[in-house]
């Protein structure tokens, strides 16, 4: 699609399934708070930062659409932004299921690894690797916990939405990706996958809640 024929309403609607996930990042990210404190602000920091990704985005859409303006700094920072946000996340997560603080320095090196990787490239591919792997991680990650706490249908929600993800890679290389439609079609299913993702983890942090958090021991 010509970058003059994307609609500005289009570039808007972007921003909401950004702060969908950023909902859901937030809360599964917080899920320690109980357990450490550190680890569950590191979480929630961690939630920003994609949400931060996101919404980084979502702007280089609107300011391409509405000026026809084209500031990819602004695209290329969604997924270094997602890849740390999302090791923080793991993390807490991590230390929600082991009921202590779970060891910082095995995603620190991760870290480290993806950004050394893409300065040596001089690429955002190993920051796009880390981000997609980690954002599935962490749905991974969700359905164990609520499925520790019985919240079943949250578990279902957590598989679905990353069904949903991955069904937008063959939208994406459909030979018709570019026209209007398609991006409507693309757009609608992300901000769909994101919705059932904000329940997934609403369902499975109140779960949690309600069991006062009791430690759940899981192989390190």
């Amino acid at each position: 699609m010509n970058t003059n024929d994307y609609p500005v309403i289009l570039a808007l609607e972007d921003y909401v399934p950004t702060l969908l996930a950023l909902g859901g990042f937030w809360l599964l990210g917080g899920a320690s708070a109980t357990i450490d404190r550190r680890a569950a602000a590191a979480g929630r920091v961690g939630g920003v930062l994609i949400g931060l990704g996101g919404v980084a985005k979502s702007t280089w859409k609107l300011i391409l659409s509405s000026f026809g303006h084209d500031l990819r700094w602004l695209e290329q920072s969604l997924f270094p932004l997602m890849a740390a946000g999302a090791l923080l996340v793991l993390w807490s997560l991590h230390t929600t299921l082991r009921g202590r603080r779970a060891p910082w320095w095995p995603y620190a090196l991760v870290g480290v690894g993806v950004a050394g990787a893409a300065l040596a490239l001089g690429s955002v591919q190993p920051a796009f690797v880390a981000a997609t792997t980690g954002v599935t991680l962490i749905s991974v990650l969700g359905a164990v916990l609520a499925g520790r706490r019985r919240a079943w249908v949250a578990v279902v929600l957590f598989v679905l939405g990353i069904v949903a993800v991955t069904s937008l890679v063959p939208l994406r290389n459909h030979p018709e990706h570019e026209t209007l439609a398609f991006q409507w079609l693309e757009q609608g299913t992300n901000t769909l996958a994101q919705a059932v993702f904000l329940t997934a983890a609403l369902l499975t942090v109140r779960a949690a809640r309600a069991a006062g958090l009791r430690p759940v021991e899981v192989p390190v």
